[in-house]
């Protein structure tokens, strides 16, 4: 079994605005529910914030709790599933990454703390008079979606940035992690999160990243540790991790080929490895999942 990857097209709604999609909660899982019941991942951003409901939200083998004023966050490529106890209503919207570059010059998007890196804790909840202004603008923006007009596009971009602006707000004031002070350390962080996921399986040094960003290792290690709080050992470990649950949970190969798959000279060091960072070994996580 492998997790189906929905594109943002699936979602087009008025064929114009193909990289941007807004709705209800409730809306949404009528109309997609049979796409959307099962884990996945996507190829957009996507911003979920429930007004009502409860349960259960698994974000790349991490549950987090579905309660009112909660909002999730999720980036390309992470798999996901909902569990409700109880009938969710709120509001989801998302977008491409060109959309965004397109209609936003002077942002960029990992510059919001929520879309930093994979690490950025991707659930918030608020207080309720921040949830009364982020309903009205959810409805201004919906408003805008449905009326389609020559200029709604605009609008939409401006109102995402709003939201995002005002989320970004709480989100540092909850996390200790707002916006980058060092918008430098910033950019280099980003490049170094790319290099990673494009080259994880065969280079698990920090001098290797380090190289090709034209730095030392010592320096690498204090840009990530001023982006994400950890060393650069560690998110290259977290990556690697990340990968071999997923391979573990939706690849039909044995552990020893996945082990190989990801780079690793022997299957008892991806055990030993795999024990270390996961806190179990990889037989006894794919039984659990």
């Amino acid at each position: 079994m492998n997790f189906p990857r929905l594109p943002i097209e699936k979602f087009d709604e008025n064929g114009l605005l193909q990289a941007f999609y807004i709705n209800r909660f409730s809306e949404h899982l009528k109309k997609y529910h049979s796409d959307i019941n099962h884990p996945h991942k996507h190829d957009f951003y996507l911003t979920v914030f429930f007004e009502k409901g409860s349960g259960r939200h698994d974000i790349d083998f991490n549950a987090y709790s579905i309660q009112p004023n909660s909002v999730f966050f999720l980036q390309p490529e992470q798999i996901h599933h909902w569990e409700f106890e109880e009938e969710a209503e709120g509001w989801i919207f998302f977008h491409s990454e060109d959309f965004y570059k397109l209609y936003v010059t002077h942002f960029e998007l990992y510059q919001w703390p929520f879309f930093q890196s994979r690490d950025s804790n991707p659930k918030l909840d608020i207080a309720g008079d921040q949830a009364a202004l982020l309903q009205q603008r959810f409805a201004e923006m919906m408003s805008e979606y449905k009326e389609n007009t020559k200029h709604s596009f605009l609008k939409i971009a401006s109102l995402s940035q709003l939201i995002y602006a005002d989320l970004a707000r709480i989100y540092g004031e909850q996390t200790s992690s707002g916006l980058p002070k060092n918008n430098l350390y910033q950019d280099h962080f980003h490049r170094f999160i790319k290099l990673l996921d494009e080259h994880y399986m065969e280079h698990k040094n920090a001098s290797f990243y380090a190289s090709e960003l034209a730095m030392t290792t010592k320096h690498l290690h204090r840009v990530c540790l001023s982006c994400a709080g950890k060393s650069t050992s560690q998110l290259i470990a977290e990556r690697l991790i990340l990968e071999a649950k997923r391979k573990l949970v939706s690849d039909s190969k044995s552990i020893q080929e996945i082990a190989d798959d990801l780079g690793f000279e022997n299957y008892p060091y991806f055990h030993l490895f795999f024990k270390k960072h996961a806190g179990e070994t990889p037989k006894q996580f794919r039984e659990r999942n």
